[in-house]
């Protein structure tokens, strides 16, 4: 019966044909080709519409309208010729203009050409963004100079493929994401443009934040492999998935291969992928039932990497059924008659013609524009003024003449047709018709746009490879989008997987997903120096202490002793004091790295440690006051016997102390203008180690974070951007010319063989043994930032060894002696004296006397002397 209608209204059409003027219309449309399967649809449609415009009384009622199809083959060489076919060699055209083409390649040769012939085009389904009169390419000049839009006379049905990315960008603002990743498949050419358009949008529209981009070679699975460890090092939480249904495959069953995941039992909705919209609704079954070689992804390990995505579409066919749409006729109505002449056309039913299909409707609306367009302009166009007025109506002859203008292959009527559509705002089958976007006015405004996401319906059990899901909105709006987020991230496939319940809104794991862990509620655990080696150290440097004041003790209880009180007790006193700090350098060295493993809840207690940098203090004060007073003690002996000017020399051992302080205080100076001119505070330095790369902290909001304490150079407190460190630089030099004196004077005091006086062989094996140890430990040191254990425990291992062998060597063969060669020890001895009451006063000759006798006479010189010292 539906199908007679049809027949009988296209007998009324036929039969009306004869009394009214024939506007001719030409549909720039593709066969039934593989590539656009919809295009068999389209046809039919623009038959329903051109019946409709036909049949209504209030448009175009004085003509009647006829479409001819132009057979683009979806290829711009044939659309073009179809276009000369179309323009004609007449002077005049046939055509009113085009409806068409629907490819956006093809559009744009035909849209470019459309002032230089006088027409109007409107597309139904081009979308590329290269035709926005935003574009920079899009652009020409006129005679005059003015820069103007060469796709002007051409409009566009379906909006720019990337606005319907402000839905996300709306959603990164309402759950404030300011980092987003853009993953692109590069290679394949039908893609790129749109490609290409997606990061430019994102570029343009998300200045404010952090845009990473990655790419990976179109099934190329070594490459793809690599954009995801990228993705994975950076622990990337919302990604925009830029390419097409086949990679998306590649893309997840890899990433479920190497652990990159969205869903665990524990986590759920924690890692975004935001597909495109041109994914068919079964993409995942589709791609899994594909032959492939050498795969075996299922479709719950693709749901498993992928998760409950979002993906980005406009609203479609927002029109009611019962609705009455501007045109004067009911939606369902359209659609059934659409129906029916596609069964009566192919003698099949029609796979494109539910109520969601947006080609067919598209092609309706177009048609429908150009008509109410093309009527506003014959019927209210003012020839005088040049504008639309809708208060008056042209008479016959008046739209005779827009007509025959309008027909001209040159003239300039088409754009005055152009501005008359740009007037319209009707409700069409696809949705609100108008164009008000003050963006790129060619291209049709006020669509809704809306967020879909995959829900998972029904999962058996966790072992099941079978999930039942959907897509279903979970976002709408046009100027304001609004979300359900509470809601929106609520189902797992792991219907094991625990559900956060959320008592307080502000809670942040009652929003949306986070973009990146949230850094202050994560624990900070510290790569540092394990408890075992601590203790070790601690209690290795403890027993040195003790060692050294074990040689106090014993340095005070025999100081009156020759042996002891000729090696001046006081100023080994200060070589043990020195010792002792060294020794205290190792744990808190220790302390400042951090505690392997332990958390830092409050650093209040080591920022006293780091603001004076005390591990400085320390190490360079012990080294100074130990070698500094060993070095002095070796000077005085060389100053003595080394003499060869006749002078007073007065080397008492509070002048050695004096010596010593002077030392120390080039260290003071040093470390105090670096405390001053620096300021310093204690830091957290992320490690990049894999700890944190499986997927269990991958998907944690708040995993551990695991680095290193650092004290770093605090620019805030110095109002500076960097650090003045060459005063360490200065001191450590200082160290090391400390340590060549100490080298030289040993050297020359070889020979003096007095060991009570002279330790310049132990001096030499010390200096031998520094130099040794942090010649190769320094450098080792260097590349072991990264492992505090083994850094600390060298430099430990070798302040400790260091430290023990020289007061060892400095004190046990004074004990040696004193416990079993009393005697020896003041044997050849050219002189014994109490270093601090003796002023020696020499002649020249006396001393070259001294010098050149032999071991005997030497003996009994020395005994003649040392008697007459101890009777004054």
């Amino acid at each position: 019966m539906k199908i007679f209608q049809v027949v009988l209204l296209i007998c009324f059409q036929v039969y009306a044909r004869s009394e009214k003027p024939i506007l001719k219309l030409a549909l720039f449309i593709p066969g039934d080709i593989g590539g656009f399967a919809e295009s068999k649809s389209l046809l039919p449609m623009a038959d329903v519409a051109m019946l409709q415009i036909n049949s209504s009384p209030n448009y175009l009622s004085d003509y009647q309208l006829e479409t001819k199809w132009f057979n683009t083959k979806a290829d711009a060489g044939k659309a073009i010729q179809e276009l000369f076919t179309f323009i004609g060699t007449e002077e005049k055209r046939e055509y009113v203009g085009i409806v068409g083409p629907v490819f956006t390649d093809v559009t744009k040769y035909i849209s470019e050409l459309a002032p230089f012939f006088n027409y109007v085009s409107v597309s139904p389904t081009a979308s590329s963004s290269s035709l926005s009169q935003t574009s920079n390419k899009s652009m020409e000049e006129d005679v005059t100079g003015e820069r103007k839009y060469i796709y002007r006379n051409s409009l566009r049905l379906h909006p720019v493929e990337t606005d319907m990315y402000k839905a996300v960008f709306q959603l990164a603002g309402q759950c404030d994401w300011d980092k987003i990743h853009i993953l692109s498949g590069e290679g394949q050419n039908d893609m790129s443009e749109f490609r290409s358009s997606v990061i430019k949008v994102f570029t343009d529209k998300m200045k404010d934040k952090y845009l990473y981009r990655y790419s990976f070679t179109s099934s190329n699975k070594e490459s793809i492999k690599n954009a995801l460890a990228e993705l994975k090092k950076s622990n990337a939480r919302i990604i925009i998935a830029n390419f097409d249904e086949d990679d998306a495959y590649d893309v997840f069953c890899e990433a479920y291969n190497v652990g990159f995941l969205s869903e665990s039992p524990e986590y759920s909705g924690k890692r975004v992928w935001v597909l495109p919209s041109s994914y068919k609704n079964n993409w995942v079954v589709q791609q899994v039932n594909k032959k492939r070689s050498n795969e075996t992804c299922s479709k719950k390990k693709i749901i498993q990497a992928v998760g409950t995505y979002l993906t980005p579409q406009f609203q479609w066919n927002t029109t009611r059924l019962d609705e009455e749409m501007g045109t004067g006729y009911f939606f369902s109505e359209t659609w059934q008659n659409y129906s029916d002449l596609f069964y009566s056309k192919y003698a099949e039913d029609c796979p494109a013609c539910q109520i969601e299909e947006k080609a067919g409707s598209l092609m309706y609306d177009s048609v429908w524009t150009f008509a109410m367009g093309l009527d506003k302009f014959l019927y209210h166009f003012d020839l005088d003024t040049g504008e639309i007025n809708e208060n008056q109506r042209n008479s016959n002859s008046e739209r005779e003449k827009l007509l025959e203008e309008l027909l001209q292959r040159e003239g300039n009527r088409s754009s005055d047709l152009i501005s008359a559509m740009l007037q319209l705002s009707f409700e069409g089958a696809s949705g609100r018709i108008e164009f008000s976007n003050k963006v790129d006015e060619s291209c049709r405004s006020g669509f809704k746009v809306k967020i879909q996401q995959l829900r998972v319906l029904k999962c058996d059990n966790d072992t099941s490879d079978d999930c039942d899901v959907e897509l279903v909105d979970v976002c709408a709006g046009e100027d304001q989008l609004s979300c359900e987020l509470n809601s929106m991230w609520d189902t797992s496939i792991f219907s094991s997987r625990y559900i956060q319940t959320c008592s307080n809104s502000s809670d942040f794991r009652c929003r949306c997903p986070v973009d990146e862990p949230i850094e202050d509620k994560m624990d900070k655990i510290i790569i540092g120096i394990p408890l075992t080696s601590l203790i070790f150290f601690t209690v290795t440097s403890l027993l040195g202490i003790l060692l050294a004041i074990t040689f106090l003790i014993f340095n005070l209880v025999y100081m009156k002793e020759r042996v002891i009180k000729m090696s001046s007790p006081i100023i080994n006193n200060i070589i043990l004091l020195g010792a002792v700090l060294l020794y205290s350098y190792v744990p808190l060295l220790a302390l400042t790295m951090g505690i392997d493993n332990y958390s830092i809840l409050d650093e209040n207690h080591l920022i006293k440690l780091c603001s004076v940098k005390l591990e400085h203090w320390v190490f360079f004060i012990g080294f100074t006051t130990t070698f500094g007073a060993l070095f002095a003690k070796t000077w005085r002996v060389y100053a003595i016997f080394t003499s060869k000017q006749p002078r007073n020399i007065i080397l008492s051992d509070w002048k050695l102390i004096v010596l010593i302080g002077i030392l120390l205080s080039v260290d003071v100076v040093l470390l105090g203008t670096n405390e001053y001119l620096n300021r310093y505070k204690w830091a957290f330095q992320e490690a990049n180690s894999t700890v944190t790369l499986n997927n269990h902290h991958l998907l944690d909001d708040t995993p551990d974070q695991y680095g290193f304490v650092t004290c770093q150079f605090d620019s805030k407190a110095t109002e500076r951007e960097h650090e003045t460190p060459w005063l360490i630089t200065v001191t450590i030099i200082y160290k090391g010319l400390l340590l060549i004196f100490g080298a030289f004077i040993a050297f020359q005091t070889r020979n003096i063989s007095i060991p009570a006086l002279n330790d310049s062989k132990y001096i030499g094996i010390s200096i031998y043994t520094i130099v040794v140890i942090f010649t190769v430990a320094g450098p080792v040191s260097f590349f072991l930032k990264s492992q505090p254990e083994l850094l600390f425990g060298i430099q430990a291992a070798g302040i400790i060894f260091t430290t023990t062998v020289m007061i060892c060597l400095v004190f046990l063969p004074k004990a040696y002696q004193l416990r079993y060669q009393p005697k020896e020890a003041i044997k050849n001895q050219t002189v014994a004296r109490d270093w601090d009451s003796l002023a020696v006063s020499r002649r020249e000759s006396e001393i070259q006397n001294l010098l050149k006798q032999n071991s005997s006479c030497m003996l009994k010189t020395t005994q003649t002397v040392t008697t007459s010292v101890i009777k004054e």
